[in-house]
């Protein structure tokens, strides 16, 4: 974990001391190995990455330091370890809010930024036709069936079309307008408690719709696995599986499945709503073997920023909601469609 160090010992004679740049916010100071630290975001930042620093970083920015210091007396869960996992993974765009209760971190949690497989599961191996486009991808392009997004990089086919983005293989370089979801996560979120959702997360953008937001990440199981997690997730309301079954018809199983429920980026955190802003498409980047496509957040409307980011947990709530045995859980979106229950 990188931190930044105040000191001007290695300046040459006669050179002046360079002042540290302004802090615009203070988010957190985390106590590691009983040293405090500073995470802080400078007003020169343009892209909302924040740093670690000690405490001379912030004495010269007293007023960030004194707004920081009034809302601290309102938060009381430690969120050290929060910030030190974040850290390791290098997510930098997330911060950590809570002022309802003492929580400080999901147990047995890792926050990871690319799925991991385990071993019973293939690793992708279907040999992708790549490009030799040099002026931009346009519909003819052997990699894409059609052009899946925008020229400002959203989403602009169907949710049935699945998303097609060139692989490392092609000539037609990072900028190609195919290649979004793999360029990883360009938005900065705020993860927030709730006194009755538990943990949710914000948007510190606007949003127009169409954007990508996150990719959905975690352990990718075999079918036998996922059904095994399944039973016992489902019973207490926590299941994190989302079945890989894009290819698959009404009456076919998933050979595969994505588990975020211990391994996860902030994607593990979105709640649910009866009405949500966000909704999940499969995704296509290094291969094509239709069992073990990737799984995108995109939004469906234009979102404020501060404004919580969901999607529905329960996208069949109403042929769920006529079978008695389906298990179900009381409902606190608060949206005006709410249906009052999520069904597993």
């Amino acid at each position: 974990m990188a931190t930044e160090r105040n000191s001007n010992a290695a300046l040459p004679r006669g050179q002046p001391a360079q002042r540290p740049p302004p802090v615009e916010e203070i988010l957190y100071d985390p106590v590691v190995n009983s040293v405090r630290f500073y995470i802080v975001r400078y007003a020169s930042s343009t892209n909302g990455e924040t740093a670690w620093v000690d405490e001379g970083a912030v004495a010269s920015s007293p007023q960030a330091l004194a707004k920081y210091q009034a809302w601290r007396k309102h938060t009381t869960a430690d969120l050290s370890q929060f910030y030190v996992l974040l850290g390791e993974a290098q997510a930098h765009r997330v911060t950590v809010t809570n002022t309802v209760d003492s929580v400080g971190y999901p147990d047995n949690f890792t926050y990871i930024n690319e799925n991991i497989y385990s071993d019973e599961v293939p690793r992708p191996c279907t040999p992708l036709f790549h490009c030799g486009c040099t002026d931009g991808c346009v519909s003819e392009c052997p990699c894409v069936q059609e052009v899946c997004y925008d020229g400002d990089g959203r989403v602009c086919v169907p949710p049935s079309v699945p998303l097609m983005e060139c692989g490392p293989k092609c000539r037609c370089g990072p900028e190609c307008r195919t290649r979004v979801v793999q360029r990883g996560i360009q938005l900065s979120f705020e993860i927030r408690r709730f006194a009755l959702k538990g943990w949710g997360v914000m948007t510190k953008h606007k949003v127009a719709r169409g954007t990508f937001i996150a990719e959905y990440v975690g352990e990718v199981i075999s079918f036998e696995e996922a059904e095994r997690r399944g039973l016992e997730d489902t019973a207490v309301g926590l299941t994190y599986l989302f079945d890989l079954d894009m290819a698959c018809t009404s009456t076919e199983a998933a050979d595969f499945s994505v588990d975020a429920k211990t391994h996860g980026n902030v994607s593990h955190f979105f709640n649910h709503s009866c009405h949500p802003n966000m909704e999940i498409r499969p995704v296509y980047i290094d291969h094509r073997d239709p069992r073990l496509h990737r799984l995108a957040f995109f939004s469906t409307r234009d979102i404020a920023a501060a404004e919580e980011l969901t999607f529905d947990y329960s996208p069949n709530a109403r042929s769920l909601a006529d079978e008695a045995h389906n298990v179900k859980f009381a409902c606190h979106c608060a949206s005006k469609k709410c249906r009052s229950f999520i069904y597993f």
